[in-house]
This record gives C-alpha cells, structure tokens and sequence, in this order.
C-alpha cells in the first residue's frame, strides 16, 4: 500500500524530480512528470490554460502566498473547467461572486503544508486537508484515470514547482458546505434510514462542528511546552481546534427492501427481532426516542462520533511495525449502548474493512466500493453491503476473544483533529502532541498531569506505531482516569501494554476504583528478577520462550506481543515486542461483570516522572490455556 509522503524542502522536491525524470515515465493523458523552477503562482500565471485561475487567485490576493517559499499542493481546474461552473452556478463570470466566495473556491483546491505528488496518492482521502479545511478524497477507475472528489479527472498530474506540485483537473471542486444531517437528508438512496433517524430522534446526535469553547491561548500552548520540556525534547503541538466528527455506515433503500424493510414499521419489526433478543429487559420499551428502545439502538449501532474515510477504519493505523502474518483489529464503539463494532484486515484474502467478521460463517458486512467518501463539513457516510446489527452472534463473537484497544483509539478528539493516522513526512519526524486537560472527553486528569500523543514513527516499539504518554512538571505527581469502550459480560484478564525505562516512575492502579495490588514500578526493566523475562531463544531448553511466559505470568507480567516491532532499530532492538524485555504487558487482575458496559482504570503515579501506556487488553479466561502469542 502507497503510503504520503510529504516533500518540505525546495532540495528534497528537485531531489525528487530527477529520479522520476530519469527512472519513472508513468503518466495521466500522455503528460509525464513536468519541472518548473518557478514558483506555483508564478507557473500558473504563464499556463494560458489556467488563465481564469490566475485571476481567481489575483482577485482574492492569494498569489502572493503560492509565491512564497513552503509546500504547496495545488488541484488548478482548466479554463474549461470554472467557465463551467460559473454556468452551473448561474453566473458570467469570477465578478459575480462575492469575495468570501472567490477565496473558498480557491481555497478549495490549495493544501498549504504538503506537496503530495502522484506517486503518493491513495484510493481514499489526502490526509492534510485544503485550506478551506476540507478533505480531498483520490480515487482510480479501471482505465487508470485519477479523480478527486469523485468528479473531477487529474488531466495532467505532478508539475514540480520550486514551492509544491500542480495537478491540474477539469472540473472545479465544490465541496458540500452542510452539516453531515442535511447532506444524507438530500441522497435518496438512503431514504429509509434516513427516516428513522429523524423519528428515533438521532439526527439530533449529529450537529457538532467544533467546540466553540476551546481556545488554545499562547499562554496555555507556552505551560503545555514548558512541561513538556521537563521531560521531552523533540517538537511539540498543542492543537489549534477541537472539532467533532461523525461517520455513517448505512444500509441502501434497495439493501433495506432485500431484508424485509420497507418504511419504519417494518425496521421496527426487524430491530425488535434483533435486539429485543440480545435486550429482553428493554423489549417492553415503545418509545422510539429512548436509547434504550430496539429500533433506537439499531440506527445507534450505524453511527461513530469519529470521522472516518475508509482509510481510518484500520488501514491507516496497519503501519510497517504491524506483522504482516496476523489479522488485525481495530474496535470502534458506536452511539448504540454498550456495544462495540470489530473492523479487521484479513492477511490471508488482503481484504480490509471486514466489519464483524463472522468466521463460522465466512461472511462480514462490507463498504459498497462505489459509494464511499461522502463528505460533509462534519462528517463522513459510507453504503455497506448488508444489515449491520449487534446481534446475538456478534455479541458472542465479541465476548470469546482478546479484545486489544489501541490507547489511542479511546479518543475520537485524536482522529477528528488530524493526530492519530498522521502519516510521516519524509524526514520521519515524531511529532508530539500536547492536550490541555479535558480536551479528551474520556479521560480526567488532575491539573498538573499533561496528556501526549506521538505519531507512529519508525523508531518507536508500539502497537500500530503510536503512543499515549503523560508528563508532569518536576516535583509534581501524574493522575488520571480513563473510561474504556464497553466489553461484553464475562470474565476477563485485564491488562496494559507499556514501554519500561529509567523515566517512567512508580504508579498505582486501580480497577473501577478497587486497587489492582501492589504499586508497579514502570522504570524495572523485564529482566530484573522481580520480572523475569528470558529473550525467547536464549535458554537452550526453553527455545521458544513458552516456560518464561509461564514465571512472568506468576508475577504479573508477560511479554509484549509477537504482533509489531520497531522499523528501524535504533532506540529498541529485537525482531518484534516479544523478544524486547522493555515491552512489557502488566496484568492488573481478573475481573468478572454480569452486564456488559464501559470500565473505568484509574493510575496515580507515586513518584515522579512520566506515564506511557500503548494498549489496554480484555482477555476472556477461557482464553488463556490457548491464547497465542500475538
């Protein structure tokens, strides 16, 4: 899978250029890799073609920025194309809009901070956004033709500019300006679901844009490095918004009449069936509005407060550190109570976005390929090819199996506010982010304790490349509570998965407010004999580490998973976690609920230093004879 790249530097864009003059004659309608040594504005101004662009950007003073030395990824329609959409908008020409418009129609097709060139487009969205802070989605028909947005044809790809790429487009990218609730509202296709949104009173679940009262202030950014640099000293962001999301994966009216529905009556029938079966202490609830009620939880289970394109399901977060031999999983929790969605990368078949695989049956619900990406300024929906319920089966499936969440996956704020999936830049760089207290909103921390997220980065030993830490300022103790997604019912051995070293300190855990033991000192390497840990090959009668993993177990610990590694091996070595002795899993406990439902791990750190913690597992007992070491 083609990963971004993004090119920061004029050097590294030449460096570039000349390898694909020289190596690579792939092309889109006959045009290869062009170079200018002008700046972006400047080319556009020289290209006839583009004429009525250049004057876009003349009259909305935006030349001067696309003049400028940065990175700059610029999708210019042709004449042609804006001659076009000035018809469909009822207008002659660029003077009969009003300024406001003139800047979002170019701001529409400019990324400022990333040259993204053809080679590094995937089938799915761009990760940085366009200036008019809306996402660009790529996608490839099977003539080889590029499109973005759908709509609009690459008719010339990679014009390497001394300040970014131009790709020039024959139609005029006009993205949708209403809330995710209005789009779906106007498609047809999904009448039916549509309808009962509104009725179950759901379609109100769906107006956030961006948290008005969040300000990050220079003074709190200042506190937030200043902790930072007790501790840490590569580059810090604080982020700059805080914006909700919400995804839709919704079932076609044609999808909807297969399964015997035809208005909300008939989905009423069909969610009783399904939910009153997994429920029956709620089938009695007829209010439609209530969170509780059958076909209220059916539309519930269709929805996610993250905004995820179909790359942010999982794809974005399988990451080189990932083994390629082992299926993976992500877990998303969705509005509908206490339930969970599993979304999975087969290895065996290559196929991606498997939701609630079903392995006795071979069958998954999956995203219709034709119908994705459909964008609103708030979010994102998906058709899926079959009726996606929580029923009996899924939630047996859920309840015999590890369930791994990634730490940072418990934060939609980390996916709707363009941290978590960030792919590296060239330069590899890690970048740290600084979350003022109650940015996340499942997680309570006391004022001293910083929360940190890290990209996955190539050095780092982490489950999908990525890390959670918190960080204190000197003489100040961390604390902090976290809610996790609900698990089914059942007996489980919880566990969290973490990286040992000098900086970590003491802590003490707690489990829904009950102490898990003894305090756990996170600095103990997996060596020390308190620990234990043997690197799997190292005793010659114990060659696969099986024995060792028994002595861990009987103090608490094991060994970190054979699942993911470091790409690089320069600040942890060893082919995977499992043969790394600071990649430790701690078992907090066995626990056993009678009802399924979210979890609270409180952590209270007795010393100083920081707190790292890279995953969270719910392992039912009647695993743990059987379980692999992945």
């Amino acid at each position: 899978m083609k990963k971004y790249n993004y090119h920061f530097s004029a050097i590294i864009i030449i460096s570039v250029l000349f390898h694909f003059v020289s190596c690579n004659s792939d092309d889109v309608g006959d045009n290869q890799y062009t170079f200018t040594d002008k700046m972006m504005g400047q080319f556009i101004a020289s290209d006839s073609t583009l004429s009525e662009f250049n004057l876009l950007l003349e009259k909305t003073k935006i030349k001067g920025l696309l003049n400028s030395y940065g990175a700059y990824t610029c999708f210019v329609p042709s004449n042609d194309a804006l001659k076009a959409f000035y018809k469909e908008k009822g207008k002659k020409s660029l003077d009969d809009f009003t300024p406001d418009s003139l800047k979002l129609i170019a701001y529409d097709h400019i990324i400022n901070g990333a040259v993204v060139n053809y080679v590094n487009f995937n089938d799915g969205r761009i990760f940085q956004s366009t200036m008019s802070d809306r996402y660009l989605a790529i996608s490839f028909n099977d003539l080889g033709q590029i499109f973005v947005n759908k709509t609009s044809l690459i008719i010339q790809k990679d014009i390497l500019v001394h300040n970014g790429v131009i790709h020039k487009i024959d139609k005029v990218l006009d993205p949708v300006r209403s809330g995710i609730a209005e789009v779906i509202s106007k498609d047809s296709t999904f009448s039916i679901f549509y309808n009962a949104l509104v009725a179950t009173g759901l379609v109100d679940s769906l107006l956030r844009t961006v948290d008005e009262s969040y300000s990050m202030s220079v003074i709190l950014a200042k506190e937030l490095e200043d902790a930072l640099n007790t501790t840490i000293s590569s580059e810090r962001h604080a982020p700059a918004t805080r914006k909700y999301g919400y995804t839709l994966l919704m079932e076609s009216n044609e999808t909807m009449n297969k399964n015997g529905i035809t208005d909300l009556e008939s989905m009423k029938q069909f969610a009783a069936n399904v939910y009153n079966t997994v429920y029956p202490a709620d089938a009695g609830i007829t209010d439609i509005t209530n969170r509780s009620n059958s076909l209220n939880r059916f539309i519930a289970y269709h929805i996610i407060n993250k905004e995820l394109g179909k790359n942010k399901f999982i794809l974005d977060y399988d990451t080189q550190h990932m083994s390629r031999i082992i299926d993976l999983y992500e877990y998303i929790e969705p509005m509908c109570p206490n339930s969970l969605i599993e979304v999975k990368i087969q290895r065996s078949t290559g196929e991606v976005n498997l939701f609630n695989y079903n392995p006795e049956t071979n069958t998954a619900i999956r995203l219709v390929p034709e119908n994705v990406e459909n964008n609103a300024i708030n979010g994102v929906y998906h058709e899926i090819d079959n009726m996606l319920i929580y029923s009996s089966n899924v939630e047996a499936m859920m309840s015999t199996k590890r369930i791994r969440f990634d730490f940072s996956s418990l934060f939609p704020e980390l996916t709707n506010n363009k941290m978590r999936g960030r792919p590296s830049d060239n330069n590899n760089l890690l970048y740290r982010n600084a979350l003022p207290k109650g940015y996340l909103e499942r997680l309570e921390c006391t004022d001293q304790t910083i929360v940190c997220y890290s990209n996955a980065h190539d050095k780092l030993m982490n489950y999908m490349g990525d890390e959670v830490f918190l960080v204190v300022q000197n003489g100040k103790l961390y604390d902090f509570t976290v809610t996790t997604p609900p698990v089914p019912a059942g007996t489980y051995e919880i566990r969290f998965g973490y990286q040992s070293n000098g900086r970590r300190g003491v802590a003490q855990f707690y489990v829904d407010g009950v102490p898990t033991g003894v305090p756990v000192n996170l600095n103990t390497a997996g060596t020390d004999v308190s620990i234990g840990y043997i690197k799997p090959g190292e005793d010659a009668g114990d060659a696969l580490g099986f024995e060792n993993d028994k002595v861990m177990r009987n103090r608490g610990y094991m060994k970190g998973p054979n699942s993911f590694k470091a790409i690089v091996e320069s600040w942890y070595s060893g082919s995977s976690a499992r043969y790394n002795a600071s990649n430790l899993r701690k078992i907090l406990g066995t626990y056993s609920y009678s009802k399924a439902g979210s979890h609270k791990i409180m952590v209270k750190g007795l010393s100083g230093g920081q707190f790292q913690v890279d995953f969270i597992e719910f392992v039912p007992t009647s695993l743990l004879e059987s379980e692999d070491i992945y």
